[in-house]
């Protein structure tokens, strides 16, 4: 944002950081009623705000990387209790409605042209954006991971191998022998031939 100059973004970020408290609030309780979640996301709420209110200021390259750590972190605890990835799209888009907001009134108090409102606005935009992006591309990568984690223990326990003696072990197979439970099944026995 070459256009503007700093000192007149200060009050868009200082307004942000001011009420940021009071919107993670805010939001806690809606999504409290509106989908009886209870996992406290404040503290993700206030750093995804600190974030944007940050990105008034910073340059754009800089700001993505800090939002893909917060998205990394934030798909991890989603995943980790099994909430959707609906639920932080929701939460990305409600503040781009929210600081926009904010954004046009201190802008009319800074008297910005229409091209400097616009340059800001869409500044913030392409953060947000890539907001989404990161916690999407974040919750598909840990969400397959614990898919793939389960599959595996799955298939590990779809072909056991008994031990009856020193030289013979029983495999009890119940369903289709596939091509993939079949490997699994050969790796397991060969394994399972190691003296105890």
């Amino acid at each position: 944002m070459h256009h503007i100059q700093q000192e007149n973004l200060h009050p868009i970020r200082a307004t942000i950081l001011q009420q940021k408290e009071e919107l993670a609030e805010n939001k806690r309780k809606e999504l409290a009623e509106a989908h009886s979640i209870y996992i406290d996301l404040t503290t993700f709420r206030i750093d995804l705000l600190t974030i944007y209110a940050d990105s008034i200021l910073m340059e754009k390259d800089l700001t993505i990387d800090t939002i893909k750590q917060w998205a990394e972190n934030m798909a991890s605890l989603l995943v980790d209790h099994g909430l959707s990835l609906n639920l932080a799209l929701e939460e990305i888009s409600y503040y781009r409605d929210v600081i926009g907001e904010i954004t046009k009134k201190e802008a009319k108090n800074g008297l910005f042209s229409l091209d400097a409102f616009y340059e800001v606005i869409s500044h913030f935009n392409t953060i947000v954006d890539d907001a989404i992006q990161s916690i999407s591309k974040s919750y598909v990568k840990d969400y397959t991971e614990r898919i793939n984690y389960a599959q595996y223990a799955i298939a590990e326990l779809s072909v056991p191998v008994v031990r009856v003696t020193e030289e013979i072990g029983i495999l009890p197979l119940v369903g289709d022998l596939d091509t993939k439970r079949a490997q699994l099944l050969m790796e397991n026995a060969l394994e399972q031939r190691e003296p105890v």
